[in-house]
């Protein structure tokens, strides 16, 4: 069983990898950082989009997990 966990931080080691990394003690996930990719707006074809990438590697997970981060102010 293949796990991936989509990091959608833009701190690839913040609070939401280290949820993920708690969550996931003990099994063997890959991580795919979202900053690590350029992707466009979603139905434009531009140069250097890599969004079909991010998709082939979700397609290739039995299970995926998503992490987001929360952010707060007064």
């Amino acid at each position: 069983m293949t796990i991936l966990f989509i990091n959608g931080s833009p701190n690839s080691n913040g609070n939401t990898a280290h949820l993920a990394a708690t969550l996931l003690a003990g099994h063997d996930y890959g991580t795919l950082n979202l900053t690590d990719y350029r992707i466009n707006a979603f139905g434009q074809t531009l140069p250097g989009d890599q969004f079909d990438e991010v998709i082939e590697r979700i397609k290739q997970a039995d299970v995926v997990v998503l992490g987001s981060p929360v952010y707060w102010h007064s």
